[in-house]
């Protein structure tokens, strides 16, 4: 099976050409070689790459100073790219994780951030999408405990898709969540972990059926 990352064709640098043209490429070797983390990890990241960009440009960036459109796909299709140096038995196993197996996943986004902040291309606002991804509202999330607006905008905005597409997806350690259930998720969810003002805004474009359906047939 092929897969290919849902990336604008309207790459121009060298260095983001370049990039893609490695994100092909991971995904071929990481399907051959970890086909079960591939399928837990690649698809989701197709998802939540999709879904970003979108919302992203609900919001009207990319027209001036911040991350742009493409740094946040990039960064969404990327985000979960330290798991494939986590152990299988702890990424793919049924229930829940004890504390010490808890710790060992959170080392995920440290892990995606060594890796990409290797390859040409990578700007600080896809870096920062990957390493951030887990950080929490509240200050409670990991790896540096960043709260409020000091997390960046594009990992503030891929965390929220990131948790829709997860509650939307199916897992070997929990149900499959209507739509209905994923808003109400996000909701609680808001304040605390996530950001109360994107995910507002969030909601907003995800009930809009019309728009999101071209966009994203699985999660709408």
């Amino acid at each position: 099976m092929k897969y290919s990352p849902s990336l604008n064709a309207d790459t121009t640098s060298v260095g983001q050409r370049a990039l893609s043209s490695l994100i092909r490429a991971i995904t071929t070797v990481t399907h051959q070689a970890k086909p079960e983390i591939f399928a837990h990890v690649q698809p989701h990241g197709h998802a939540t790459a999709t879904l970003a960009r979108h919302f992203a440009a609900s919001l009207h960036l990319g027209r001036g100073r911040g991350p742009t459109l493409k740094e946040i796909a990039f960064g969404a299709h990327m985000h979960d790219i330290g798991k494939y140096f986590i152990a299988s038995s702890i990424l793919l196993k049924p229930g829940g994780l004890d504390e010490e197996e808890r710790a060992m996943m959170s080392l995920h986004s440290v892990y995606g951030a060594i890796i990409i902040s290797k390859l040409p291309g990578v700007t600080e606002a896809i870096r920062c999408v990957v390493l951030h991804h887990h950080e929490r509202w509240d200050g409670n999330g990991y790896p540096e405990g960043l709260a409020g607006t000091a997390i960046p905008l594009a990992a503030r905005i891929v965390s929220i898709v990131d948790v829709y597409t997860s509650l939307r997806a199916k897992r070997s350690y929990k149900p499959t969540l209507t739509k209905r259930q994923a808003f109400s998720s996000l909701i609680e969810m808001a304040e605390h972990e996530l950001d109360p003002y994107l995910v507002e805004d969030f909601l907003r474009l995800v009930r809009d059926k019309h728009t999101l359906a071209e966009h994203n047939r699985t999660f709408v």
